[in-house]
């Protein structure tokens, strides 16, 4: 079908070319290199893809088979004239296309790039790599429904964060780049670990390179202290995505998608020094590894170590990620790589300081107060091994098989002077929480999919279908907690404290399972009419057994089993011109949970619908994007926190949750070389009470409104190697359940409001040449002190003050 249209395009050409007079000599080759057409070319080898672009847009092109042969491409997807496409194909190749005057190309080796029609970056296209294209957007994504389109083509909102936008803002941590990210808010159990939400809800869907994660918003085993460095890009889909998850809240599904190798050598090392001893060095390579180019591979290391705004805090985090790709045929992909994430916390804290003194009145710590002791820790270790296998099939179809094994461990031993309520003169009357909680998970993953364009009622449409399997198994030693009085001041307080001895009182294994059978189709009835029909039909299972090592203690068997649930989904999109679409998209939700009631009985699967609908527009060929989106989104059996402590904690269910709002963000450049990222969302959440819907953990709502932008921008003429920017976060008061006691009673929960407040961001990079550029991060400018965590055990988090961070990387 794209041939053919293309065809008629080039027949249309040639013939007003034929009508004397209106065309020069050699116009006709000029009009259709000129021409833009359509294309969809997957990655793959070299020669491959040169075949499907010149079936595609039927140009005719020479001595390519023998140059191109154990190469490869990027492929590309969207709109592109004949130039842009093949600079694009040819991208690290080491090859160029020379233009005949009478039409067609000629391959030949080459270090000098192919000089484009427009020689601006803002000509050039984008595809799904962001990297070394200095761009705050992407061309495709696949993060909702597996198949790869544009942002504007994706039914629901979609928010990339580029390897540009993570370089220009100094963000290393996942938890650094998604507080600043368009609708996302961030707040904080504790110094090591984060909740992050979208429209009301929090996130519990994170994906790595499109495959599922379990995620234990509890013991976290290191996810929201997931380092950068080996990502290309995060894709954020807005919403919920049952489809390609499963399971999960209507929030967003964050998926962190890695670096690759590169057709052609390349390499850099940074180091950065910042506030609170912050060091950090990181190297990344990349290239091929044989003469013929079909072996690549790549490799990123980082070893950072720092300590914080908090007395006695130290953090070092060590980073290996390898991945190796060959050509097993000119249409065999093979990939191979390790992930490997090693984090050591001291002085990490357990929940944070108490928020009211024994008489009531509200207490004023200092930002740099630490609850901590100076031996509690929290170790995290993540290994991932991954691997895949694509197979270019006849006719533009694909077939990949993928796995993924993840070996994640922590073991964390806390002490944190955060209980009770101290006297406002003396400081007495604290006691610590103290707990010993180890944890080892194995998770596999399968993913088994084909996909590929076919015609239907003379038209071309997309299929994918496919089968997901997670089986995820936790290894857990249970020990006490115990709650020592604190003999002493809290005002005297630096971390001293006995190390406790903690015995193992038990042991607790949990099994959980999802497998699922997907389809979605994207079926053009007409040039500018898509329609997005998907299906998902799962399985659920789960099992929890508790044994305790006291036979005078009951064991506890727990589990859940739901299979043949379906999950459907539904997208339409209609452009209005070549500029703007109007979309509408539609969700079920579906997630099993382990919260319990007090009779310790699991709470039943959340259910509900999310609804979406709006407005998309791409600008200078898809380089600026923008949207606009309402959406409704309704819920029951949402848990929410009534008391207890991690895994004794008791739960209710709250019915008839309804959120409603409305979101905006523009991400791209608006012109060469000035890059924005600019977002506001709004919310509102009450179950059918008519009441706030508070945390399953921290107890507290979100922010119900959202600004985040942030812009850079490279300086023209003389002064063409600066580059400055800066951003600026605002968000809406959100409320936490605190209690507050009484001298003259028992005292009752109150809440406390963490009011409006906003967060200035500056940066400057030098490159003094092509090598050698410095990068200076200033974060919270202004210095605002502010809580960026509530009701965790009735305690409060301060964010980060002002932080300073100077950045030097040389590129080889």
């Amino acid at each position: 079908m794209l041939r053919s249209t293309f065809a008629r395009t080039r027949f249309a050409l040639a013939l007003v070319c034929a009508m004397p007079g209106l065309c020069a000599p050699n116009a006709l080759a000029e009009a259709l290199r000129a021409a833009t057409h359509r294309y969809n070319i997957a990655p793959g080898p070299l020669v491959s893809v040169l075949n499907r672009f010149a079936e595609q847009s039927g140009v005719f092109l020479a001595g390519h088979n023998d140059l191109a042969a154990g190469k490869r491409s990027p492929g590309l997807i969207g709109d592109f004239t004949e130039q842009q496409a093949l600079q694009r194909l040819l991208q690290g190749s080491g090859l160029q296309a020379q233009a005949q005057s009478a039409g067609g190309y000629v391959l030949r080796s080459g270090q000098d790039p192919l000089e484009l029609d427009v020689t601006t970056v803002s000509g050039q296209q984008l595809g799904a790599i962001t990297e070394d294209t200095g761009a705050y957007t992407t061309g495709s994504t696949a993060s909702a429904t597996g198949l790869p389109l544009s942002p504007r083509e994706t039914p629901q909102s979609v928010t990339v964060i580029t390897r540009q936008q993570l370089d220009d803002q100094g963000a290393t941590g996942i938890a650094d780049i998604l507080r600043r990210a368009p609708g996302i808010s961030v707040q904080n159990y504790d110094s090591e670990r984060w909740e992050f939400s979208a429209r009301g809800a929090p996130i519990t869907n994170f994906q790595y390179d499109g495959v599922n994660t379990d995620y234990d918003g509890v013991y976290d085993y290191g996810t929201t202290s997931t380092d950068m460095a080996p990502y290309d890009r995060v894709e954020i889909i807005k919403g919920a995505t049952g489809l390609m998850t499963g399971s999960g809240d209507p929030s967003a599904t964050v998926d962190l998608i890695r670096k690759r190798p590169t057709q052609a050598f390349k390499a850099s090392l940074s180091g950065t020094v910042g506030s609170w001893d912050n060091y950090r060095s990181e190297a990344d390579i990349a290239g091929p590894l044989t003469d013929s180019g079909n072996l690549r591979g790549r490799f990123v290391g980082v070893h950072q170590q720092r300590s914080a705004h908090a007395d006695h805090y130290q953090n070092t985090r060590d980073i290996a990620y390898g991945i190796l790709e060959a050509d097993l045929t000119p249409d065999t992909l093979l990939t191979l790589g390790l992930d490997q994430q090693n984090t050591r916390s001291r002085g990490a804290s357990w929940t944070g300081f108490p928020m009211f003194y024994s008489d009531g009145s509200r207490t004023n710590f200092s930002r740099s107060f630490n609850p901590a002791t100076d031996w509690s820790r929290r170790d995290f270790t993540n290994q991932t091994l991954f691997a895949s296998l694509n197979r270019q099939l006849a006719n533009d179809w694909a077939l990949k098989l993928s796995y993924d094994r993840k070996h994640r461990q922590h073991d964390t031993l806390l002490g944190s002077a955060s209980g009770g309520n101290p006297d406002p003169v003396s400081g007495d009357g604290m006691f610590l929480y103290m707990g010993k909680f180890k944890g080892d998970e194995v998770q596999d993953n399968i993913d088994l999919n084909l996909s590929g364009p076919f015609s239907l009622l003379g038209r071309e449409h997309q299929l994918i279908a496919g089968f997901m399997s997670m089986n995820t198994r936790q290894d857990i030693p249970v020990y006490g907690s115990v709650y020592p009085a604190l003999n002493g001041s809290i005002f005297d307080w630096r971390g001293e404290f006995p190390k406790p001895d903690i015995p193992q009182v038990g042991r607790d294994h949990i099994e959980q399972r999802q497998t699922g059978a997907y389809l979605a189709t994207r079926l053009k009835p007409t040039d500018d009419l898509a329609l997005i029909l998907g299906g998902r039909v799962s399985d659920f299972t789960a099992s929890d057994h508790l044994d305790y090592s006291d036979p005078n203690t009951p064991d506890v068997r727990d589990g859940y089993r739901q299979t043949g649930v379906v999950t459907p989904c539904a997208g339409v999109v209609y452009d209005l011109d070549e500029t703007w679409s109007l979309y509408s998209s539609y969700t079920r939700i579906y997630q099993p949970q382990t919260s319990k009631y007090a009779s310790r009985h699991v709470l039943d699967p959340v259910q509900g619908n999310s609804l979406e609908a709006g407005v998309k527009a791409g600008f200078f060929g898809g380089r600026l994007n923008a949207s606009f989106a309402v959406f409704r989104i309704e819920q029951d059996n949402i848990a929410e926190y009534v008391s207890g402590f991690d895994s004794q904690s008791v739960y209710r269910a709250v019915q008839g949750a309804t959120t409603k709002g409305f979101e905006f963000e523009l991400a791209g450049e608006l012109r060469e070389g000035w890059n924005l990222s600019a977002g506001y969302a709004f919310n509102h959440t009450r179950d059918a009470n008519g009441d706030p819907v508070y945390g399953a953990i921290l107890q507290t709502t979100a922010p119900e409104q959202i600004v985040r932008v942030f812009s850079s921008y490279r300086l023209p003429g003389i002064l063409q190697n600066l580059t400055v920017g800066g951003g600026v976060s605002w968000q809406s008061e959100f409320f936490g359940n605190v209690f507050q006691p009484d001298p003259a009673g028992s005292g009752q929960n109150v809440r406390i409001t963490q009011d409006s407040y906003y967060l200035v961001d500056a940066m400057a990079r030098y490159r003094f040449n092509q090598h050698l550029s410095t990068t200076l991060n200033i974060k919270n400018l202004l210095d605002k002190t502010y809580y960026t965590g509530l009701g965790n055990f009735g305690t409060g988090f301060y964010g980060e003050p002002r932080s300073v961070q100077l950045s030097t990387r040389w590129d080889f």
